[in-house]
């Protein structure tokens, strides 16, 4: 070894071992180190516990969910319990969903996690969900809660007890007391439901409520025992209800009631107008009135009602026995109507303004206290309408119209209820046009009243039969017992108390009474008869019939006289004579009957009181009487039935004439007897004797 590296190791070890003493001069005398400090568990059965754990669930290399803790333990079975813990689902039927808690409780094969303690479940679109205890399910990403829970996005709420939510399908399924409230956007609430149990679908955009529904729309009250609400896409408005099963609506600004077996109520995409409601199985339906009056009610088996944005109704249909109610309104009577269906239309702003009834319809109308409704049925009806009331009604097809003791019938009627009036026309398998009541029976081709009366038209092949009553009286030359048949082209009829007035080819007979002219008039009121236009009569009375004919024929009651003459201005019962411009008929009056055959100007036949025979005839100007071998003419003739007394006067011009065979008489005054060959002329009596002619006379001409 050389020199220096022996000296270099001594070097090095010297200094060795002062580095050693200082050292140890520095550190000292070693002190024994006390026992380390463990940490405080929170549960001395867990086998490990941790802070701030993560654990992703993945399946299929797709992440499901991840669970976030503040802290975690784990025990020998494999299950943990979490604090603070947060669950991330992504994706999940298309949204993300967290939810957290206190405290979680997992299985070792984390399938089933159990959450308490404020648990809140939240989407990504704002919904949540609170409870205060849930279960976790990985198998189908299911949220349950045993207890009481509530809900909400945006101006939707809710509340319930037992809830599960699929977050794959976004449903949320309540099991008790569930409640769910949408507001506006001042908070105040819009509709309230509750229901034993309740189903919100939030990708269908539905809620569903079973057992006990009930549902608060303003002032409006929902009920049924099955409901359906579909929501808007943001699930912010109620745009449809569904109400399933006794079903009933009441209160509101629109309606007073509703009910069905099931309701259906469809509103604008904001919820807040009534578009349309739909009621099946056994419908009613009262609106909303003005004051203390009614509104218009509906049933029927199904009933559909469509609403304008200002809430006027503006159209309605309903199906299976249907009832349709307007209110009476000031100056319009109550009126309800009854048929199989019915459809109507409306305008915004004036609600319904036409209906149409079809099969089996019956049209009511009340009538004033004291008095029966009018009736009317058909096979259809079309009605007018303004603010409810019936303005305008055409019936259809075997109509049959009823106004206390007035019946009518036709194939087609026109009823105008402001004015009463009602036009009938049209032959059916029921027949032409007819009307009847105590007093008159009318048939014709077309028919026009007016009920206050009533005052009645016909034309066209008119036929009727009057009868006496005690607001009318018929003329005392008929028997007033039995009917009297009257035709004509036309007919004005003013009422049992009024005239009657037959016009065209006018024939009016009882038994073997008749009379017929252009025109008969017959007064009610006074038992008047007047018949004008080639008048003739056929009466028959106790001592026979007699035959008559003259320009105007006309029967004074009270004086119980029967006039055969010309026309007059106006009548004895101060009825004017038929108007239309057409010049008078002219012509002599002639009368044929026991007492002979008579002609004149005018003649009289004044008729025994309360006795069907002949007391007193009267002719004027003119005068010829033929009664059987003997003719007498003269100026006026004045016959006494009871004698059978004739008594003839003349002028100075025109002096009484009898002529008997080959004899004439003449004089100023000329009385002769019907059965007895005795005269007396100018007050001188004669006795007519027979002359005797070698040769036949010659025969009076006629």
């Amino acid at each position: 070894m050389a020199r220096w590296q022996k000296r270099a190791r001594i070097g090095v070890g010297l200094f060795g071992i002062a580095f050693a003493i200082a050292v140890y001069a520095a550190i000292g005398e070693r002190r024994t180190a006390g026992p380390v400090e463990r940490p405080a568990r929170l549960d001395p059965r867990a086998i490990l516990e941790s802070a701030g754990a993560v654990l992703q669930q993945f399946r299929e290399a797709k992440k499901d969910y991840v669970v976030k803790a503040e802290r975690q333990l784990r025990y020998e079975d494999g299950t943990t319990k979490s604090f603070g813990v947060t669950i991330e689902v992504r994706n999940r039927g298309g949204r993300d969903f967290v939810v957290s808690g206190r405290e979680m409780q997992a299985d070792e094969e984390r399938k089933v996690l159990e959450i308490t303690g404020g648990v809140r479940l939240t989407a990504n679109d704002g919904f949540t969900v609170t409870a205060e205890r849930a279960t976790f399910s990985d198998a189908d990403a299911r949220v349950a809660a045993p207890g009481a829970v509530s809900f909400g996005k945006g101006r939707m709420s809710g509340s319930g007890v037992g809830m599960t939510y699929n977050q794959t399908s976004d449903v949320l399924s309540l099991a008790g007391e569930a409640r769910v409230t949408i507001t506006d956007e001042t908070g105040n609430p819009v509709t309230e439901f509750s229901a034993a149990t309740a189903v919100l679908s939030r990708q269908e955009n539905y809620l569903a409520l079973d057992g006990g529904v009930r549902a608060l729309r303003h002032q409006q009250v929902l009920e049924a025992d099955r409901g359906v609400a579909r929501l808007s896409e943001d699930d912010q408005f109620i745009t449809f209800i569904e109400l399933r099963g006794n079903a009933r609506v009441s209160g509101g600004d629109t309606f007073d009631a509703m009910s069905a077996r099931d309701i259906d109520l469809d509103y604008t995409e904001d919820g807040a107008t009534l578009e349309r409601v739909a009621l099946r199985g056994s419908g009613g339906i009262a609106m909303r009135g003005e004051g203390e009056v009614s509104g218009r009610q509906f049933a029927g088996g199904s009933l559909d009602l469509t609403f304008a944005p200002d809430a006027s109704l503006t159209g309605a249909a309903g199906r299976g026995n249907v009832r349709v109610d307007l209110p009476a309104r000031a100056g319009s009577a109550a009126r309800s109507v009854r048929s199989q269906s019915f459809d109507a239309l409306g305008e915004a702003g004036k609600g319904l303004t036409s209906a149409r009834f079809s099969d089996a319809v019956e049209y009511r109308e009340d009538a004033p206290a004291g008095r029966p409704a009018r009736l009317a049925r058909s096979n259809t009806l079309r009605i007018a309408l303004a603010d409810d009331a019936v303005t305008h009604a055409a019936f259809a097809g075997r109509v049959r119209f009823q106004d206390g003791a007035l019946q009518a019938s036709a194939a087609a009627a026109e009823y105008e209820p402001v004015t009463g009036t009602l036009r009938l026309a049209g032959v059916d398998e029921g027949g032409g046009p007819r009307v009847a009541d105590a007093q008159i029976q009318i048939e014709a081709e077309a028919i026009h009243v007016t009920l206050e009366g009533p005052r009645m038209s016909a034309t066209g092949t008119v036929k009727t039969v009057l009868q006496a009553g005690t607001s009318g009286r018929m003329p005392g030359l008929l028997e007033q017992g039995n009917p009297v048949n009257v035709n004509a082209g036309a007919l004005q009829y003013q009422g049992p108390a009024g005239t009657a007035v037959y016009a065209g080819s006018a024939t009016l007979w009882q038994g073997e009474t008749a009379v017929r002219g252009d025109v008969i008039t017959i007064d009610r009121s006074r038992g008047d008869l007047i018949v004008s236009g080639s008048a003739r009569s056929n009466l028959v009375l106790d001592a026979g019939a007699s035959v008559g004919r003259a320009p105007e024929i006309r029967y004074d009651d009270a004086a119980r006289r029967m006039t055969y003459g010309p026309p007059a201005p106006t009548s004895a019962a101060g009825i004017a004579s038929p108007p239309g411009g057409a010049p008078a008929p002219t012509g002599a009056a002639q009368l044929s009957g026991p007492q002979g055959d008579l002609r004149a100007i005018r003649i009289d036949v004044l008729l025994a009181p309360g006795a069907s025979r002949i007391e007193r005839l009267e002719a004027y100007t003119d005068v010829t009487i033929r009664l059987d071998r003997r003719v007498a003419t003269g100026d006026r003739l004045t016959y006494h039935a009871d004698e059978e007394r004739y008594v003839m006067t003349g002028i100075a011009t025109v002096p009484v004439k009898i002529v008997e065979e080959c004899r004439e008489t003449i004089g100023r005054t000329v009385v002769f007897f019907k059965s007895a060959d005795r005269v007396i002329v100018d007050g001188n009596e004669e006795v007519r004797t027979q002359s005797s002619r070698s040769g036949p006379c010659q025969a009076p001409p006629r």
